[in-house]
Parts: C-alpha cells; structure tokens; sequence
C-alpha cells in the first residue's frame, strides 16, 4: 500500500513539475486556404532554468496515419509560426534522409511533379530546436 501512495505521489509531483515547462511553438501550415495537418517530432526546449526533451520516431513513422494533403503542382506552403525562429529549414524526405534548405521569408515553394511527399521541418530558436513532419500529394 505504502509503494503505491509513493508511486502515485511520485506521478503527481513530476506531473506537476513538468507544467511550468511548455514545448516549442506549433505552427500554422498552410496551402491556400488549406490548412495542413503535421505532427512533432523530437525537440528540446528549456526556459527560466528548466528544460525538457523529447525523442519520437522519424518523420516517416510518424505521419503514416495523416492522409496526404492534396494540393496544386507548385504551390507553396506557408510556415507561421507566432514565435518566429531564429533558423528555419525544411526537407523533402528520400529513403529516411532529408537534404535541408533554409526557409527565406516563412514559405517554400512545393515540388512541381506529381507524387506523394513527406517534409521535415526543423526550427531553432534560443530556447531549443523541434522537429516537425507532414505529408503532401502534388497533383
């Protein structure tokens, strides 16, 4: 009985330990008027002497239950965050490994070829970095 009150407390106590610390920022993605659905990956975020970090799947693992977003050949994904980054990247994955480039002015241009794609979007900022990752079909 003991044990359990201990493990019980013990839950509450680290429960309540780990609200004052609040994950990065989420963006708002989106395609014209379409908003786009993504999931977050790793990250590490600490503020006023506290921290946390977190270790997820890769990107591919973690959006096969998101169904692709179809949008135009071409068009271009809008990333918003309302705490900008200090360095903002994206990748398009190929077997497991993305080839990142800088994001310029919040938004990339999609591939102009049809086909069913997973991003990674990787933001920093003073406080930690996190990982996100969505899918995307050109038609």
């Amino acid at each position: 009985m003991k044990k359990w009150l201990l493990a019980v407390l013990l839950c509450i106590f680290l429960s309540a330990c780990e609200a004052g610390i609040q994950g990065p920022p989420q963006p708002v993605l989106t395609v014209g008027e379409k908003e786009i659905m993504y999931e977050i990956g790793p990250y590490s975020w600490h503020k006023n002497g506290e921290g946390i970090a977190v270790d997820t799947a890769g990107p591919e693992e973690l959006v096969k239950h998101i169904n692709a977003v179809a949008v135009p050949l071409g068009a271009v994904l809008v990333i918003d965050f309302k705490y900008r980054p200090d360095d903002l990247e994206v990748g398009i994955l190929k077997n497991e490994q993305a080839n990142f480039k800088r994001v310029k002015h919040n938004n990339i241009m999609l591939p102009k070829k049809k086909g069913t794609y997973i991003f990674s979007i990787h933001a920093k900022w003073k406080e930690g970095d996190a990982t996100y990752a969505l899918r995307i079909a050109t038609t």
